[in-house]
């Protein structure tokens, strides 16, 4: 009988264990059940609130967007008042960015001074770039005065002496002449109004603005300070403004693709700009030397314009040639056609040996993309755009260059322009 309860009381006890391990792996699995309900609320309250917050995000931008475009009036005013608050620190910064080059190779070449070197090369720089002005302005603005005045004041008499040169030609009863007659007069008194109303008005007004220094000369000195400024520290305010960019932007690849963006930028407009002053400096000496030799009339003033309009790529000489050769038709027409063969022959020279020898290829751009930069730029921003446009469309091609070989090595296809060229085989069939 003890055996019997013994056996009992021990499948007793094994039962218990039994129920205790059922009784804890049901408590495990309605654990597990809970916790993942309660994961699955989690990620569907993470989700609500992700949408919730794109949704106001979009709808803000929306507003913003709107409110912009129906504010853009009172903010282009605001941008207008800081643009013209700022002009003289715009101004400092391009006559800074001008400078510079020629503030580096004076201080590398000044470095046995000590510390002193960047100082006394930014203060040679400036000297020199305003006895350039200064020079130009005591040799040149004179005579281009003068030849200006002699201009308004001969320019009815030339006029009235090639019309009645013209009409000896046309005297006769045919309707033809009269025609001509009637349309030669018209012209002519629509010049001898333009010579009177607006040439001498245009020249009255130059002069009161050259005249009237005040706040041009005030925004001429601030500049100035501006540039010396930045001449004198301008590594640490480039690190400064690479400083935040990465602080900004968090993607190495893109940011490593910006600064080399920037650079290409750099080397090209600098390339650009300076070998354009250059190139045009010359052709007008040439220009001048040359129409001072063939005792042409208004050399000065013909010189400057053909330097001033080549520093628009490809058709520069030729808009400055149009002006120049219509001031020549009106003294001498055997002069005029002189002077039209100058110019092709100077273009021709200035395109295929002082351009190349200065420039190179600074740009990397083809004829026609020259043409649609200036048609483009030129239509935007006038005669800034013509002579600054063809540095951005290279800049925004090298750009769009590199983001489309970039494409194009992701999906393993050549970058190189070449292996997309056609075999002649293809086209002759």
């Amino acid at each position: 009988m003890s055996r019997m309860g013994g056996r009992r009381s021990g499948m007793s006890q094994r039962e218990i264990r039994q129920n205790e391990i059922r009784q804890n792996d049901t408590m495990q699995k309605a654990g597990i059940l809970e916790e993942t309900a309660q994961k699955g609320t989690d990620g569907k309250g993470q989700d609500c609130l992700k949408w919730g917050l794109t949704a106001f995000v979009s709808l803000s931008a929306v507003i913003v967007f709107f409110f912009f475009l129906f504010r853009l009036p009172v903010i282009g005013g605001w941008l207008g008042v800081m643009l013209s608050a700022l002009k003289p620190v715009l101004i400092g910064m391009v006559l800074a960015y001008l400078l510079c080059p020629i503030a580096a190779f004076l201080e590398r070449h000044l470095r046995r001074i000590g510390r002193f070197a960047r100082l006394v090369s930014v203060l040679v720089t400036l000297a020199l770039a305003f006895a350039v002005v200064a020079l130009f302005c005591a040799l040149v603005l004179p005579q281009l005065a003068g030849s200006v005045s002699e201009l308004v004041g001969e320019l009815p008499g030339q006029l009235q002496a090639q019309l009645e040169r013209l009409s000896n030609y046309l005297k006769s009863d045919s309707e033809a002449g009269a025609a001509v007659m009637q349309m030669v007069e018209s012209v002519e008194k629509y010049l001898m109004n333009w010579t009177r109303e607006n040439l001498l008005s245009t020249v009255s007004s130059i002069s009161g603005r050259v005249l009237s220094l005040g706040s041009m000369l005030i925004n001429l000195v601030v500049a100035v300070i501006v540039s010396i400024y930045l001449l004198l520290d301008r590594e640490r305010y480039l690190a400064q403004c690479r400083k935040l960019f990465l602080a900004v932007s968090h993607n190495d690849r893109f940011n490593a693709a910006v600064l080399d963006a920037v650079r290409q930028t750099d080397r090209i407009f600098s390339g650009f700009i300076s070998g354009k002053l250059v190139d045009s400096l010359i052709v007008g000496v040439i220009c001048f030397v040359c129409l001072t030799l063939l005792r042409m009339p208004y050399a000065l003033l013909v010189s400057v314009l053909v330097g001033v309009t080549n520093v628009i790529p490809m058709f520069g000489p030729f808009i400055g040639a149009v002006p120049s050769a219509f001031l020549i038709l009106l003294v001498s027409p055997a002069k005029c056609v002189i002077f039209l063969i100058f110019i092709i022959l100077l273009q021709q020279v200035d395109g295929n040996i002082i351009g190349p020898r200065i420039l190179g290829n600074s740009t990397g751009l083809s004829a026609l993309y020259v043409t649609v930069a200036m048609l483009l730029f030129g239509k935007l921003l006038g005669f800034l755009g013509m002579i600054v446009g063809v540095p951005l469309f290279a800049t925004l091609y090298y750009i769009i260059k590199r983001l489309a070989e970039h494409s194009l090595r992701k999906r393993n296809l050549p970058a190189e322009t070449e292996a997309y060229l056609r075999p002649e085989k293809e086209n002759v069939s």
